[in-house]
């Protein structure tokens, strides 16, 4: 099972921004994103949920409960949605083929 800290420093990284940078998004201190990052302790339920909002993605997917991974895409327009909606459904019937 994947962890929190593994889990936080592949979306850091998949969204290319730094401890520094994601530190300041939260308010929190680098060393604190640093440490959750080391499995040395880990984010508190608000920080949790900033972490989801920032990455739109579920609590749950960064706490490693679930790979199943989420997109928010509640602030995009109706034609926005269909549009992601039928990327994914393209990009899915890919991986059936296989």
């Amino acid at each position: 099972m994947i962890t929190l800290a593994d889990r936080l420093k592949e979306l850091r990284s998949r969204n290319n921004i730094s401890q520094n940078a994601l530190s300041k998004r939260l308010e929190v201190t680098r060393a604190t994103v640093n440490a959750w990052e080391m499995g040395l302790s880990y984010p508190n339920a608000q920080s949790l949920i900033e972490l989801s909002k920032f990455f739109k993605t579920s609590v749950d997917y960064i706490l490693g409960i679930t790979d199943n991974e989420t997109l928010n895409i509640n602030h995009l327009n109706a034609e926005e949605k269909e549009m992601v909606i039928n990327l994914v459904n393209y990009f899915s019937s890919l991986h059936l083929d296989n």
